[in-house]
C-alpha cells in the first residue's frame, strides 16, 4: 500500500473522529488501531470498540493499492510533530511495517494485517429512514444532558428514539429530569421504539458540528434488533443498542397547571448561574419565588447569601418552588434566546418548561423538598 497526502488534511480528516478511539481494552490489543485501507480515490479509515465503529473516507492520492491497521496513538503524535510542511507518503510492506515519509524525515512502525481488525458489520433488513442532519443534532443536543450518567441504570444512559403514529421522539431521562423532543417531518415505514447509547450520540453530532457539514445534508439511519446506524455522506457510524426497557415518561408530563410564568431566558440563566455559586456544595438548592410582576431568586450557604428579581409575566397566585439550579441552567443553556414559559401544578410535583417558540422540546424538572 502507497497514498500520498498533504499533512494538513490528513491529520484534521482523522481528527473529526478521533475523540472516539480510546478503546482500553486489554485482552484486544488490535483495538487500539484504526484500519486504513484504500478505494479507488482515497482511503477508509475504521475504527471500533466493539460496542461502536466509525468509518470514515478521506479522499487523496492512492500510489498502490492495499490495507494495514495503525496503531491510532503513535501514528497521530508523530503525523502532528512532523516538521516539514511537504507532501506526506505513508506506505506499508509485505509485513505491514509502515513507513512515513515527508521531506527529511522518515519514521517506521510496526502495523498489522487487515484480517486481525474485527469486523464491522452493516446493518441489513432493519428499518431505514432519513433524516436532516442539522436536524438530527438539534434534537440531540436539546436531550442529552438529562440522560443520566449512572452506569447501574443503562437504560437511562442513552437517548430513547421512537417513532409512533407519525411522530419521531428523541427523550432523555435521569429519574430526576426529563427532556423530549419531538417532530412530525419525519417519515419511517414502521414504528420502532430503541434506546440509542450516549457515547454515539455524542460523536454523531461533534462530527456534524466539526466536520462541516451542510445544512441540507441527510443522515441515513438504519435500526435493527440490537444495533443502529447512521450514514451522513461516506462517512458511518454504527452502534450497539442500549438493552433494557425505557420508563413510561409520558405519564410524568403534567397535563394541567395552576400557574404560569413567562420570562426572558437569558436572564433567568444569569441569575441562575449566580444563584447556584452561593448554595451549599452538598445541597445544591435555589429558590423562585413568583408573585405578579416580579420572580424572587433566593439561595444560601453557610458563608453566602443571594437574591435578585427578575421582571416576567405571571397568572396565578403567589408561588414558591426550589430547583437543583444546574439543571434548570442545563435547559436554558440549550434553548434558543428568547421567551420561555415555566408551569407549575404545587411546590413537589413536576415543573414543565418549554419555549414560547415551539411546541418542543418540553422539559420536566423534579422540584427540590
Amino acid at each position: 500500500m502507497k497514498i500520498t497526502t498533504s499533512k494538513e488534511n490528513f491529520v484534521k480528516e482523522i481528527q473529526t473522529i478521533q475523540s472516539g478511539m480510546n478503546a482500553k481494552n486489554s485482552t484486544m490489543p488490535i483495538l487500539q488501531n484504526f484500519l486504513l485501507e484504500t478505494e479507488e480515490d482515497g482511503v477508509r479509515i475504521s475504527f471500533t470498540d466493539l460496542e461502536m465503529a466509525v468509518k470514515h473516507f478521506i479522499p487523496l492520492t492512492v500510489v498502490e493499492h492495499g490495507s494495514v491497521t495503525v496503531p491510532i496513538k503513535k501514528f497521530m503524535e508523530i503525523v502532528t510533530n512532523l516538521r516539514s510542511k511537504e507532501e506526506m507518503t505513508i506506505s506499508s510492506d509485505e509485513s505491514f511495517r509502515i513507513t512515513l515519509q515527508s521531506g527529511k524525515s522518515r519514521i517506521k512502525m510496526g502495523g498489522t494485517k487487515k484480517d486481525e481488525y474485527p469486523a464491522i458489520p452493516e446493518i441489513e433488513n432493519g428499518i431505514s429512514f432519513s433524516l436532516p442532519a442539522i436536524k438530527a443534532a438539534e434534537m440531540i443536543n436539546a436531550t442529552l444532558f438529562s440522560a443520566s450518567n449512572e452506569e447501574d441504570r443503562p437504560n437511562l444512559t442513552g437517548l430513547l428514539w421512537k417513532y409512533k403514529e407519525g411522530v419521531f421522539s428523541v427523550v432523555a431521562t435521569d429519574g430526576r429530569r426529563l427532556a423530549i423532543k419531538t417532530t412530525s417531518s419525519i417519515q419511517c415505514s414502521q414504528e420502532f421504539s430503541v434506546i440509542v447509547p450516549s457515547k454515539i450520540m455524542n460523536e454523531l453530532t461533534k462530527y456534524i458540528k466539526s466536520a462541516g457539514i451542510k445544512d441540507d445534508a441527510i443522515i441515513q439511519v438504519s435500526v435493527s434488533s440490537n444495533q443502529i446506524g447512521f450514514q451522513i455522506g461516506k462517512t458511518y457510524f454504527m452502534s450497539r443498542l442500549t438493552e433494557g426497557t425505557y420508563p413510561a415518561y409520558e405519564q410524568i408530563i403534567p397535563q394541567t397547571h395552576e400557574v404560569e410564568a413567562r420570562i426572558d431566558s437569558d436572564a433567568l440563566l444569569a441569575v441562575t448561574k449566580s444563584a447556584s455559586i452561593c448554595t451549599m456544595d452538598g445541597s445544591r438548592k435555589v429558590k423562585y419565588s413568583f408573585s405578579k410582576g416580579i420572580l424572587t431568586v433566593n439561595s444560601s450557604s453557610q458563608n453566602m447569601d443571594f437574591e435578585d428579581e427578575l421582571p416576567l409575566s405571571y397568572e396565578g397566585e403567589d408561588f414558591q418552588i426550589s430547583f437543583n439550579p444546574f439543571f434548570i441552567m442545563d435547559i436554558l443553556k440549550n434553548v434558543p434566546a428568547g421567551e420561555i414559559i415555566l408551569q407549575f401544578k404545587t411546590p413537589t410535583t413536576p415543573a414543565l418548561l418549554k419555549t414560547a417558540a415551539e411546541e418542543t422540546p418540553l422539559y420536566i424538572v423534579m422540584p427540590l423538598r
